[in-house]
């Protein structure tokens, strides 16, 4: 163990520095612990800090992790300032839309707002087949369907995740004539074929954000 008096602190305007006097190890305040950046949860699009606060074991112990760092992109985005037309043209953001308006297609807007990918981005997901919030926020060339359901004013207001589709496609609608003679997609419990062009559009629709 180095002797406590082989350290000084060294205090100026941008903060503190603790140095060795005998050649040791320097560390500084971001060194023994920086809050972690709060992060986009893709199910939920609430911003959670639940990365891993940067540490260097050698200036003194490191707070227990008590679950592993995520990739979900970093809150404050530039891509939170884009519109709908230029987060779909980013490789690096993510268009959201209000599930109920995209299914219904009778309200004025359905643009929810535009988000960073995943950091561990991957194009070859299929968009389609993306089943939970963190599948489909890994590609740039999904659009992600949230609810977005009226909660307290006072309290963090989750908009969960429904679907996953490929930017620039419609789920289709819940209700409608069919004209064709496809056989509607084999879909899950609680949920319907969705309907465009009359024909089956291929997805299938949580029943919750069906137009009424």
């Amino acid at each position: 163990m180095r002797s406590l008096v082989a350290y000084s602190l060294l205090c100026l305007a941008a903060g503190c520095v603790l140095f060795s006097t005998d050649g040791g190890h320097t560390c500084r305040d971001e060194d023994v612990g920086a809050p972690a950046p709060l992060q986009r949860n893709p199910d939920t699009l609430i911003c959670e800090s639940i990365g891993v606060p940067p540490c260097d074991p050698a200036c003194g112990p490191c707070p227990a992790v008590d679950s592993p760092a995520v990739s979900w992109g970093i809150c404050g985005s530039p891509c939170e300032t884009l519109d709908r037309a230029a987060c779909a043209a980013s490789t690096s953001c993510r268009v959201v839309l209000e599930a109920r308006c995209a299914v219904s297609g009778t309200c004025t807007d359905d643009f929810l707002g535009c988000f960073p990918t995943d950091q561990f981005a991957d194009p070859a997901v299929d968009c389609a087949a993306a089943l939970d919030g963190t599948t489909c926020s890994r590609s740039a060339n999904c659009t992600a369907l949230h609810r977005n359901d009226p909660c307290p004013a006072d309290a963090p207001c989750p908009q969960q995740f429904a679907m996953c589709l490929p930017e620039g496609v419609s789920p289709g609608t819940c209700k409608g004539q069919v004209a064709c003679d496809a056989l509607p997609p084999p879909c899950p419990a609680n949920t319907t074929p969705g309907i465009a062009g009359a024909c089956w559009s291929g997805f299938c629709i949580p029943n919750d954000i069906c137009e009424p």
